[in-house]
């Protein structure tokens, strides 16, 4: 019995043995050369150390937690919420760095946390200094977030919307981005934790850090985060457009605030540059093939090159397919469809376009009609068109998603000495209202809206979104001043009318992609006339004076841009 007893112990130890061993090859720390399971984690950076900073504190507080980190988690969230309910935002403070402590690589702490603080806190406080400091603290909660994940550029993606939208798109922009400008002391803090806040890149005009410009160095450096390997969950197209959009953003801020000379010339020139150099970006489509935003002209050209060899090659094919497709609609929906469309009750217009749609046929079943000697060429013409179709439409709905063209124009509007002019002359009938001057202001304004007219004119795209909406607001401003009516012998007639009807939702929903796209055409090729004058502006419900006044000749600049315009660069459309 003794003997066998002995056996057994002898195999426990020996299959113990046997085990250690694999183990301790595979678990063996560096030191004493490093076992596959280090190998591992070192190629593929999987030990904690590699998401980011490891603080001694959260290590202590995890260890404090007897395993229960998430038990103690969820409590501490529940009296987060408690305190933010509550209005206990000192402890409400608190209890979030409690929790970062016990969650540092939980990115939706770090997201969420901030923007309870920047978004849902600091509206609580009447005193704008004291909103700014909260805004503040969230997004200190982000920057200390990046720390312990340096892998995940989300968190910076997020710092460059915070410094950006929350700083400058708010209610009391103006004195955020005061507040930041001279805060001294937060420029320090964010060159201490590896972002250079005091760099040129970030300066404004008056040589002091610009929120949009701090706001793109963060993205900037989400965008290194992910050339290096690291994933981030969004669409490169969007991804990619923030960086030169809030360049563009800060042009149109300094503007806004006074800054109308070559500085804002310079800020937009800059913004123009960075849009065309996103627009030339490799980016993903829905299909294989990468997409980049500048080549529209390209893909279309391609795609109506192979439109018309199909074309020729098929010749009365396509009608042949539809004949053959009709046979199979009911007759009461062919009446329908065979109706003059005048004619058509709307039950008949939904009638006839289903049948349109049943009856059209693809590429492949137009090849289909052909003679066999003609089908193989016919089946690879259409592969080829499907595939640049395919192409072009990737391309022009990411397009349309960054409202890519508008934004081209706009830099290039923006860069017209004549528009600046505008801008300053507008501002400074603005300021001449606020101190009771009108007979002042109403120079001022008359100065301007001749500039405005030509601006329209060559980049009729102006006249939609922010430009258009404050040129609007200043027009209605003069006629106060005034105390009349204006008539069709106003020289922003057209313009009223167009904006009108855009205010009221009068016109298609891509008016801004069809408006910049003339621009584009008339930047590459040079106008013969200008937007006004055409019968293509009726359609956007712009009525042309009864007797309409010489188109005018465009600014220097247009003329100057044109020559140098006649490269293959393709600008893109609008949303």
């Amino acid at each position: 019995m003794n003997n066998r007893s002995l056996v057994r112990k002898i195999v426990y130890i020996l299959m113990i043995v046997a085990l250690l061993l694999p183990l301790y090859y595979l678990g063996r720390p560096a030191s004493k050369g490093a076992g596959k399971i280090t190998e591992l984690r070192s190629r593929y950076r999987m030990g904690q150390a590699d998401l980011g900073k490891l603080d001694p504190t959260s290590e202590s507080m995890r260890l404090a937690t007897l395993g229960m980190r998430g038990i103690a988690s969820t409590i501490l969230w529940i009296r987060a919420d408690y305190y933010k309910e509550e209005k206990y935002f000192d402890r409400f403070s608190a209890t979030l760095n409690q929790i970062s402590m016990l969650q540092p690589h939980f990115i939706s702490v770090w997201q969420h946390q901030a923007h309870n603080l920047s978004y849902n806190v600091s509206p609580e406080f009447e005193d704008y200094r004291q909103r700014y400091e909260w805004v503040k603290k969230g997004i200190d909660y982000l920057v200390k977030g990046t720390k312990f994940n340096s892998r995940k550029p989300i968190l910076q993606y997020d710092l460059g919307h915070y410094l950006g939208n929350k700083l400058g798109k708010a209610d009391e922009k103006r004195q955020y981005r005061e507040l930041f400008r001279n805060d001294d002391e937060f420029h320090q803090y964010f060159v201490d934790k590896g972002l250079n806040a005091l760099a040129d890149d970030a300066m404004g005009p008056d040589r002091k850090p610009d929120n949009w410009l701090v706001g793109k160095e963060w993205f900037e450096a989400a965008y290194e985060l992910v050339a290096a390997g690291a994933g981030i969950k969004k669409s490169p197209h969007l991804l990619y457009s923030y960086a030169p959009l809030w360049q563009m953003y800060h042009s149109e801020a300094i503007e806004e605030e006074g800054v109308l000379d070559e500085r804002a010339r310079f800020a937009w020139e800059r913004a123009g540059r960075e849009w065309k150099d996103f627009g030339n970006r490799e980016l993903g489509g829905t299909s294989s093939d990468a997409v980049i935003l500048r080549s529209l002209d390209i893909l279309r050209e391609e795609v109506s090159e192979l439109m018309k060899k199909f074309g020729e090659l098929t010749g009365d094919a396509r009608l042949a397919a539809m004949e053959a497709k009709k046979k199979l609609i009911p007759e009461a929906k062919l009446a329908a469809f065979n109706k003059p469309r005048e004619e058509r009750t709307p039950d008949e217009v939904r009638t006839a376009m289903e049948v349109q749609a049943q009856i059209d046929p693809s590429y492949q079943e137009i090849a289909g009609q052909l003679p066999r000697a003609k089908q193989i060429e016919a089946l690879e013409l259409a592969q080829d068109l499907t595939r640049a179709e395919t192409a072009y439409n990737d391309t022009r709905s990411l397009r349309d998603q960054v409202n890519y063209s508008y934004w081209d124009v706009r830099a290039a509007a923006e860069q017209q000495e004549i528009m600046v002019d505008a801008r300053r002359l507008t501002f400074e009938a603005n300021r001449l209202i606020d101190v009771a001057d009108v007979k002042g202001a109403v120079e001022k304004y008359e100065a301007a809206w001749s500039r405005w007219d030509k601006v329209f004119r060559y980049y009729p795209v102006m006249m939609t979104e922010e430009v258009g909406e404050e040129v609007f607001k200043s027009v209605n401003r003069y006629k106060k001043l005034i105390d009349q009516e204006l008539d069709e012998s106003f020289v922003l007639a057209e313009f009223m009318s167009f904006r009108r009807a855009y205010d009221a939702d009068y016109l298609s929903f891509d008016v801004e992609r069809t408006l910049a796209a003339w621009s584009e055409r008339a930047q590459k090729l040079g106008p013969a006339e200008d937007f006004f004058s055409t019968p293509f502006a009726e359609t956007f419900g712009i009525q042309r004076q009864s007797d309409p006044k010489p188109a005018d000749e465009p600014p220097a600049e247009v003329k100057e841009e044109n020559a140098g315009n006649s490269d293959n660069e393709n600008p893109g459309e609008s949303k």
